[in-house]
């Protein structure tokens, strides 16, 4: 056994060496098949008229090149000639022209927009829709957060106040402005102080909330006593109407009398679900919303201007805003109608029932009443991020400034790279103020990204001039000692001559120089793509792109005249770098000796990532608190309020019976048809959706009650839909009808009277919430129905948005405006908009746009660098070895667990920008030092030392992220610094293999033999790239 295990042993390297055989044999074949059929093309009469034509016009490039290179190289002398001869002088007129325009920089924050409507997708059906609602209606939502004394989660610390309290309904009825202090003082008034104005005056076209309707259903009988006496109606009510056609407001408060109240609260039933609820099981309502519907432009309303840093007064939602904490504030301080007001009333170190048990440690105090909602959020949003960039961009600057000390060992570098830097912000962010160019909180991307970069072109400069000075005083040295030897007169270069610098200057432009302008070029390019409306339909990353794209171009411009100047004037001289040429000399031997192991090791990693790009990038965007700034109460109170009240996610459909016109003089949307649609499709579809509750005309038109009183003694008690309904308008004579005293009215007046007279017992601001405002000679024609839902998964939150509009749209769409799923003649309905759609949407078009943008970005940068380089081979190579590092992307993301969100969207493109200039510094210098492995090598040892150094300070600027307290966007720098990384990588070590590849095989197929080795100095040929530099 042991000899013919021993003999299977010695039988295996043979079978190994005759497979190994049987590979070289089938590529050997390969490559001779290849290298005939290259052969035939060769000798092919048609080849060499192409190749006669083709070295024709490679000739007349080279010939226009030529002359090209000469005129260039002749004007950056006479420029450079210019700036050397005032040095000092010209660096203080930058200094003062930025300041000049730089002088509003700081104020860059009042450009910052934290408006819902930015985010709304360009060209999205419901960004259509929401826009055609704010015509009508209001589609910004703010809200007031109650909690009561019983919402405290500890038993023994517990009050026993319910929301449905007189007391408690009078407070929040206070700061919402009733007929009990409508005529107070400017804040007494209430938030609403005027109900009539559709929000002209206060800013406010409708609320919804618990006091709310209970004052609706307390004024009622007075509205429809007068609708009765409008319509002349020989009925007796308990209400006396004083002027006829009036609608009177002096009973639009709270009523006194609890039994009241707790009476109405049972008749309003489940139109109250949406705005208590009780968060400890004990039975009291502790925790309320009011629901606030504010106009798009608060332009001549009455509330309180915020001002600028220009002094200028400003109405919009931000002083919308600070108004309403302004009411809240100033209840807090006057109003003693109770001892512990609720608006004055905070829970410090108190958990309340409706807190999450995880993180109630981490919420900030809470306030009895706390203003909320979307809109609130993103302009708490706006402020937090604008004050993390202002302490972010110091951070920033101080990290580069360190990185750079610890590399060059030479504080000065600070100040050749640093001015350029500091200038070109200045610049960027004052010019976003002169230009009233619109930022969003996304902005706090641009900054670190920004100070990166201008470090890049200041390093790649001046470490190229002091190779260039160093070389030319190395050959003046070696010179003067051949001189001396000979006996001949010596003459020395002092190292600080001008035209030594200037002569190291322009050889640094028009080599270097040339591949910062193609880096500069590329990369505007790149971002630039992020700035494309018809691509790119999530405004926010657009104002990215923007600033960016402005950014790089002062950033270029400062360095290119800055750097040599500022070399020159503090007598830079860099130190150290021959240690790291050589380091990089044995990394840039690593794709000339090993050129196949990275192309497979790039190849399978370049799979895996691409096996998942689609998993990983498709990602639903989050909206968890890892997103925003901590501490801000707004936004934690709007996440638990969702929880807690399974909504705020306002949505809508609008529901147009223009076409039906009046009858019987009534509004086209008051004919009982197209109620009974509604409530139809409320209560038998969207109610049956889950998450999801409504409120239409008819939730309304259930919820108030028209009730009649003799001596203490109800008499009457039905609500306005009841009354519409009865079967006492057909058949009067039913003892039905007599018991509940419909007769009285069904006797008196007919159906289509009535109707006119119930939509008139609804108060204005009811109709304001729900109709528009009444057309001439039509009245009303549209109607509003809201649809509520929480924040929820957006993977789940799709689904419901399709089951929604699976019922909106049955029947079919003409557009998203026009369905017929009403059944009712002249009537249409539109699909949803509003919250839920719009995040769909907002989703959607960053995922569009994620990968959009990174393929227009790949195509236009290949187009352009197919220009630049004057060759697509070079414009492939130089592509792909930042591509793959796109590849990679979604392994770092699958490996640090990190969310989609709009800034990750952004990533890709981001990358190519930043990634793209270490490649064209590569390419450049190997078409500089030739297309051969010694010229490959040297040009990575020469090139590789700068852009280390420009990834380490690209790097320590963005490493300011990783200080942010947001953990979204740590996840966002922290994968640009690594990604980043992996681009220097690819560009120092794939780049190369892939043109030794390409130069290797290509070898082969021609029958020429190996190509060149490494390590034969012997003979170094003139084989260059077919894009070679002259000169």
């Amino acid at each position: 056994m042991a000899d013919e295990q021993g003999g299977d042993k010695q039988a295996n390297p043979r079978e190994g060496s005759q497979e190994s055989s049987m590979v070289e044999g089938v590529v050997s074949g390969i490559i001779n098949s290849l290298h005939q059929l290259n052969s035939k093309i060769k000798n092919n009469p048609a080849y060499s008229t192409y190749y006669d034509i083709s070295e024709k016009a490679r000739g007349k490039v080279a010939e226009i090149s030529g002359w090209t290179h000469s005129f260039m190289e002749g004007q950056a002398r006479r420029f450079y000639r210019t700036i050397f001869r005032s040095p000092v002088p010209i660096v203080l007129v930058m200094v003062l022209l930025t300041l000049l325009v730089g002088k509003d920089a700081m104020k860059f924050g009042q450009q910052i927009n934290g408006d819902v409507e930015i985010y709304l997708p360009d060209g999205a059906d419901s960004t259509e829709l929401l826009l055609d609602v704010r015509e009508q209606w209001s589609t910004d939502i703010v809200l007031l957060y109650v909690h009561t004394n019983n919402a405290i989660e500890d038993p023994t610390l517990r009050g026993n106040e319910n929301i449905t309290d007189v007391a408690i309904l009078q407070q929040i009825s206070y700061l919402e402005g009733d007929d009990d202090n409508k005529a107070e003082g400017r804040y007494a008034r209430g938030i609403d102080w005027n109900k009539d104005d559709r929000g002209s005056e206060d800013g406010v076209v409708w609320i919804l909330s618990a006091p709310q309707l209970i004052k609706e259903a307390n004024s009622a009988p007075s509205r429809f006593a007068c609708s009765v006496e409008k319509y002349g109606l020989p009925i007796q009510t308990s209400n006396d109407c004083q002027i006829t056609n009036q609608d009177p407001r002096d009973t639009y408060v709270i009523p006194t009398n609890q039994d009241q109240i707790n009476n109405t609260v049972e008749n309003l039933g489940g139109a109250l679900e949406n705005l208590v609820v009780d968060t400890n099981g004990d039975g009291v309502w502790d925790t309320a919303v009011v629901v606030m519907g504010i106009r798009f432009d608060m332009a001549g309303t009455d509330v309180d201007s915020r001002t600028d840093p220009d002094g200028n007064e400003i109405l919009d939602h931000k002083a919308f805003i600070q108004h309403v904490k302004s009411v809240i504030a100033e209840c807090a301080r006057s109003y003693d109608a109770f001892d512990d007001p609720l608006c004055g009333r905070d829970y410090e170190e108190i958990k309340l029932s409706s807190m999450d048990d995880e993180r109630w440690n981490e919420i900030p105090t809470r306030q009895a009443v706390t203003v909320t909602g979307l809109t609130p959020v993103l302009h708490d949003v706006s402020d937090a991020i604008y004050l993390v960039l202002e302490d972010m961009l110091p951070i920033s600057l101080a990290f580069v400034c360190l990185i750079m000390i610890a590399l060059h060992r030479n504080p000065k570098v600070i100040i050749i790279c640093g001015t350029p830097i500091i200038l070109s912000l200045a610049v960027t962010f004052g010019t976003t103020v002169i230009l009233d160019i619109m930022l969003t909180p996304m902005i706090i991307a641009s900054g670190p990204i920004l100070i990166g970069l201008g470090v890049d072109y200041a390093l790649h400069l001046i470490n190229r001039i002091e190779e260039t000075r160093n070389k030319m005083l190395e050959d003046n040295a070696q010179s003067a000692w051949a001189a001396r030897r000979d006996g001949e007169p010596v003459e020395e270069l002092d190292p600080w001559d001008k035209k030594l610098y200037l002569d190291a200057t322009v050889h640094t432009i028009m080599t270097t120089g040339h591949a910062v302008l193609l880096s500069a070029i590329t990369t505007i390019i790149g971002f630039s793509v992020l700035a494309w409306e018809w691509l790119v339909p999530i405004q926010p990353m657009r104002t990215v792109g923007i600033t960016l794209v402005l950014g790089i171009t002062c950033t270029f411009f400062f360095s290119i005249i800055l750097v040599p100047a500022l070399g020159w004037i503090v007598r830079y001289k860099k130190t150290g770098g021959k240690k790291a040429e050589k380091v990089w000399e044995k990394i840039g031997e690593v794709p000339v000796r090993g050129w196949w192991a990275v192309l497979i090791v790039a190849l399978l990693i370049s799979g895996a990532g691409a096996w998942i790009l689609g998993a990983e990038l498709g990602k639903d965007i989050t909206g968890s608190s890892d997103e925003v700034p901590p501490g801000l109460e707004s936004y934690e109170a709007l996440a638990e309020y969702s929880r807690v009240f399974q909504g705020g996610q306002t949505n809508m459909f609008i529901i147009d019976a223009e076409e039906r016109g009046v009858q019987d003089d009534i509004a086209p949307i008051r004919h009982l048809e197209v109620l009974d649609s509604i409530e139809y499709m409320q209560e038998e579809k969207i109610d049956h959706v889950a998450n999801t509750t409504s409120v239409s005309l008819v939730t309304i038109l259930k919820a108030v009650h028209i009730n009649v009183n003799l001596s203490g003694q109800q008499m009457y008690d039905r609500s306005l839909w009841e009354i519409l309904h009865s079967p006492c308008w057909d058949d009067p004579a039913q003892l039905e009808c007599i018991l509940t005293g419909d007769i009285v009215i069904t006797t008196a007046t007919s159906r289509e009277v009535m109707i006119n007279i119930a939509f008139d017992t609804l108060s204005y601001e009811i109709r304001s919430m729900l109709m528009n405002e009444p057309m001439a000679n039509l009245g009303e024609t549209k109607t509003l129905v809201y649809v509520n839902q929480p924040y929820i998964a957006l993977s789940v939150a799709s689904e419901l948005r399709d089951q929604l509009d699976t019922y909106l749209s049955d029947g079919g769409c003409e557009d998203a405006l026009s369905c017929n799923a009403m059944g009712v003649d002249g009537v249409k309905n539109s699909l949803l908009t509003g919250g839920l759609p719009v995040s769909l949407d907002i989703n959607k078009g960053v995922h569009d746009a994620q990968s959009d943008a990174t393929i227009a970005t790949m195509l236009v940068l290949l187009i352009a660098m197919t220009i630049l380089f004057r060759s697509p081979r070079l414009a492939f190579f130089t592509m792909t070895a930042v591509g793959v590092v796109v590849l990679w992307q979604p392994l770092l993301m699958r490996g640090g667990d990190v969310n989609v969100n709009v800034f990750t969207a952004m990533i890709s493109t981001i990358v190519f920008g930043i990634g793209v200039d270490d490649s064209i510094h590569v390419m450049d210098r190997i078409r500089e030092e030739g297309e051969t492995p010694s010229g490959i090598v040297k040009a990575v040892a020469r090139t590789g030392q700068t852009i280390f150094e420009t990834t380490v300070t690209t790097s320590a600027g963005l490493a300011a992220g990783l200080t942010l307290a947001i953990p979204g966007l740590r996840n966002f720098f922290t994968l640009m610094m690594l990604l980043i990384f992996l681009a220097l990588l690819t560009s120092a070590i794939l780049l190369p293999a892939m043109l030794v590849g390409y130069r290797t095989i290509g070898s082969a197929i021609k029958g020429e033999g190996a190509w060149q080795d490494y390590d034969d100095t012997a003979h170094l040929t003139s084989d260059t790239m077919d894009a070679e530099l002259t000169g």
